[in-house]
């Protein structure tokens, strides 16, 4: 399909496979005859971490396509307007898309034209305080694409395509509705889809007077609980902050 996704899967299902169809899909669509920098897909992802992942994934895969994959989230970068225009494949996070695109609008405008596909990894932080990022990337994205001249002038912006994923989206619907998605390209998986499946147990305890001293006796049950479930192998065990995670592990 050519038209706007919003897939729910479980971590390591294929959702970055998804995101590379997708960018091939687009090259098949609109790259015939074109010359570089001039068909843009970008990839947008709450860490840095997470940008440069795919970026040192994606400089590899698609070199062999003459594809030049920048990251923005380096601060080594002194031309971004070069950096921008000579790119097929712009990775960063929605702040530091956005701050580039406000600050800059001669840059916005000679780019956002040629923006045939846009890439929304972990889609479900829309609803984190730095959500309100992402959402005026996809409504100026949505604004300039209904532009009369975009169509008339046959640029990519004006049949631009989104394509978002995560691994937890439990109102994906309203994340559809909201990308212009067809119902049919709404897709939810849930845990049967892991490549590793996941066993689920609910443990209860007394409570105690407060939260904090009920997130306290907790660390007493954590050994426990480790010489039961864990069989000896290693375990990941989840805090609310970095002094909880202390407290846990002295416990």
């Amino acid at each position: 399909t050519d038209g706007n996704m919003v897939v729910g899967s479980p971590t390591g299902s294929g959702k970055t496979v998804l995101m590379e169809l997708a960018i091939v899909r687009v090259l098949s669509a609109h790259g015939r005859g074109r010359s570089p920098g001039s068909l843009k897909i970008v990839y947008l992802a709450p860490t840095h971490a997470l940008v440069n992942e795919k970026h040192a994934e994606w400089r590899q895969c698609f070199a062999g396509l003459g594809l030049k994959a920048v990251a923005l989230t380096r601060s080594d970068i002194l031309d971004v307007a070069r950096e921008v225009q000579a790119a097929d494949i712009i990775l960063t996070t929605p702040e530091k898309f956005d701050a580039i695109t406000r600050k800059r609008k001669s840059l916005l405008m000679s780019f956002f034209a040629d923006i045939a596909l846009v890439l929304i990894d972990e889609v479900h932080l829309l609803n984190d305080d730095r959500g309100g990022s992402l959402e005026a990337i996809v409504s100026r994205l949505k604004l300039v694409s209904r532009i009369p001249e975009m169509a008339s002038c046959g640029l990519p912006i004006s049949k631009i395509r989104y394509l978002a994923v995560s691994a937890t989206m439990p109102n994906i619907t309203d994340v559809g509705a909201w990308l212009g998605c067809p119902p049919q390209n709404v897709k939810s998986y849930g845990d049967e889809m892991r490549p590793v499946k996941l066993r689920t147990t609910v443990l209860g305890y007394q409570p105690c007077k407060n939260d904090f001293l009920f997130e306290r006796a907790l660390n007493s049950h954590i050994f426990g609980v480790l010489a039961q479930y864990g069989k000896g192998r290693q375990a990941i065990i989840f805090c609310a902050s970095r002094q909880d995670s202390a407290k846990c592990a002295s416990a």
